[in-house]
């Protein structure tokens, strides 16, 4: 889940976030004053024109709208969140995190019968919502993050296939397997902790869908495990005392790794075999805004900075081994930096600035492909290019990787792609 903030001044602010589908390969969604779904069509030609509801992607796709909301989704002086479920069932379904502490869960098909709210999830009183995130897995439980309250908990997972379509606000603690508590205002409530404590970030573990991971407080990394019940009174499963507790996000290729971020411009990675201090780090100019990994690229991971028109990727070696047998790692990491020029679909220009990133989100299954939206309301199909390696076979073919596929080429085509004569050496 993505969050949002911005400062509602004297105009309506253009700043927008983008969410690519956890269900369809060819959806989309953008969201700021108003949440609007999309799905990828292909330009017949690169210079033909759109709808002004449709939204340009590149050169060769644009987004067609089939959906919005705009009645519940405002962007609140302090936060928004918005996170989409992952469900075959339910393809455009959306909880929709609000500056009173509500969650909306909202259903954006295309079926024009099935009513778009569903039910509201909240806590007792009013207070931010500031992270949302699904349960991969099991679809049905919602993590909340909230604002600190000195009587009720700032983290909640709600089961909403025990909500119903009235609002739902919770007022006691319910517990896994608990018979107490089953009144109609608490059945949605599945686990909760950290009372008097603000949650700035939760993320779930993709490999283990009973656990997750958040940072609570000024300086604590906590992971729980929400299978026992007796968790939400016992200490949590690891807790690391940390400052940097927001951005959380676990590593889909390496599901023992996770980021996160402290103010300012340090990013620090995680292995939660070895919980108790950070890995590795690095610092960079500016305050980080947004950390997201590559899913179809092993230990990639983007960092957004604020203020800035382009994207750093930080590539990250895997933890084949056990933390405790394995070396120092600081000098196997190595940055690259997305270059405007090469590596970014963007055109440099000497009279009129680059328009700075607002977020940025990875394509589950395609590979190396992104969407990045911009301060002025726009997003951008980005996709990155690796090296490309070439090598001399014995019998003077030449060989070459391409993305994941190791691909040969007799001489004699080599040959005409240069454009040479006679023999090549």
């Amino acid at each position: 889940a993505c969050r949002c903030s911005a400062a509602m001044s004297g105009q309506q602010s253009n700043k927008i976030e983008v969410l690519w589908s956890p269900n369809n390969d060819g959806d989309l969604a953008t969201y700021g004053s108003e949440l609007k779904l999309y799905t990828v069509r292909e330009l017949e030609d690169e210079g033909a024109g759109i709808p002004p509801t449709d939204l340009k992607l590149s050169p060769r796709h644009y987004g067609h709208r089939i959906g919005s909301l705009n009645s519940e989704v405002r962007c609140m002086p302090v936060h928004q969140c918005v996170a989409w479920q992952p469900s075959n069932t339910q393809p455009h379904f959306f909880a929709i995190g609000q500056s009173s502490g509500k969650a909306l869960l909202t259903n954006l098909g295309l079926d024009a019968t099935t009513p778009k709210l569903k039910s509201v999830l909240g806590p007792r009183g009013g207070r931010p919502c500031t992270c949302l995130a699904w349960n991969p897995s099991e679809s049905h439980l919602l993590a909340e993050g909230l604002e600190k309250a000195r009587n009720d908990s700032s983290l909640i997972v709600w089961d909403i296939s025990r909500a119903s379509s009235e609002p739902v606000i919770a007022s006691h603690r319910s517990r896994p397997g608990s018979e107490q508590n089953t009144s109609s205002e608490d059945s949605a409530k599945y686990f909760d902790f950290g009372h008097a404590e603000v949650t700035s970030a939760v993320a779930w573990f993709p490999n283990q869908s009973n656990c997750l991971v958040a940072g609570m407080g000024s300086r604590f990394l906590r992971i729980f495990d929400i299978r026992d019940p007796a968790s939400q009174t016992q200490p949590p499963k690891a807790v690391a005392n940390h400052k940097a507790i927001y951005g959380l996000c676990v590593d889909p290729s390496s599901p023992h790794q996770l980021a996160s971020y402290a103010d300012g411009g340090s990013v620090y990675i995680w292995d939660t075999r070895q919980f108790a201090r950070p890995s590795y780090s690095f610092t960079r100019t500016g305050s980080v805004v947004r950390l997201a990994w590559m899913p179809t690229r092993p230990g990639c991971l983007s960092v957004l900075l604020t203020e800035a028109p382009y994207l750093h990727l930080i590539d990250l070696p895997s933890f084949t081994q056990s933390p405790e047998t394995q070396v120092d790692t600081a000098d196997l990491y190595m940055e690259h930096l997305t270059s405007l020029c090469d590596r970014c679909p963007y055109i440099t220009s000497k009279s009129k600035p680059l328009p700075r990133l607002t977020g940025v989100a990875w394509h589950t299954k395609w590979e190396n492909i992104g969407l990045t939206a911009n301060s002025e309301g726009g997003v951008q199909e980005l996709q990155v290019f690796d090296k490309m390696p070439l090598s001399w076979t014995a019998n003077e073919s030449l060989v070459y990787a391409s993305s994941k596929e190791l691909l040969a080429a007799a001489p004699v085509s080599l040959v005409r792609v240069c454009g040479c004569r006679g023999n090549v050496k």
